[in-house]
């Protein structure tokens, strides 16, 4: 019996955070698109390994630090779902050590603190939200999502001078989601 309780508390998702969805939905045309995004856990980043991150980014690229690694993300529209999941799952095996894993269709990264609530609706951070570290490749003037660009710019902060790097190629306002879900530490 006290194995099966203990297995339930490592089982437990303690904190809560706000994700963005990779998804974009062109709700004129009924179609999905999709943004890549990559989350690499680990200290430091060999170029062995940023090698491997950078294909499946094929148009633009940034960084944002976290606790405990990066976040990589292209704001780059390419056609479904699928496509981008693969390669992110793909990617996470060939490098090891790695836990990409979602259970719905789209790809979610973390954009706000993590935290535990604590009494009377308090909130206790754990984990810093993402920090902006570098652009790895420049946007080359692709479709990109308009309204990631602004979410990142506005709430993100995205430095001024990619944000109007980003306001040169072909914007679409296809709508995106955020949400809120449990995670750990």
């Amino acid at each position: 019996m006290k194995a099966k309780s203990e297995l339930r508390i490592k089982e437990k998702l303690p904190l809560r955070a706000m994700g963005i969805s990779n998804r974009v939905y062109d709700t004129k045309n009924k179609k999905h698109y999709s943004v890549q995004f990559y989350d690499f856990d680990g200290d430091k980043l060999k170029a062995k390994e940023l090698n491997r991150i950078k294909e499946i980014f094929p148009y633009d690229l940034i960084m944002y630090q976290t606790k405990h690694g990066f976040h990589f993300i292209s704001f780059a529209l390419l056609h479904g779902l699928r496509y981008t999941k693969s390669k992110a799952v793909e990617t996470s095996k060939e490098l090891g050590n790695q836990d990409y894993w979602t259970e719905a269709k789209d790809l979610t990264l973390r954009v706000s603190p993590k935290w535990k609530l604590r009494k009377f609706r308090k909130r206790k951070v754990i984990s810093c939200k993402p920090r902006f570290f570098i652009q790895v490749k420049k946007p080359n003037g692709y479709i990109v999502s308009n309204k990631h660009v602004e979410f990142y710019f506005k709430y993100m902060n995205l430095p001024e001078t990619i944000y109007n790097e980003y306001q040169e190629c072909i914007l679409k306002d296809y709508s995106i989601r955020v949400y809120h879900y449990k995670t750990r530490d």
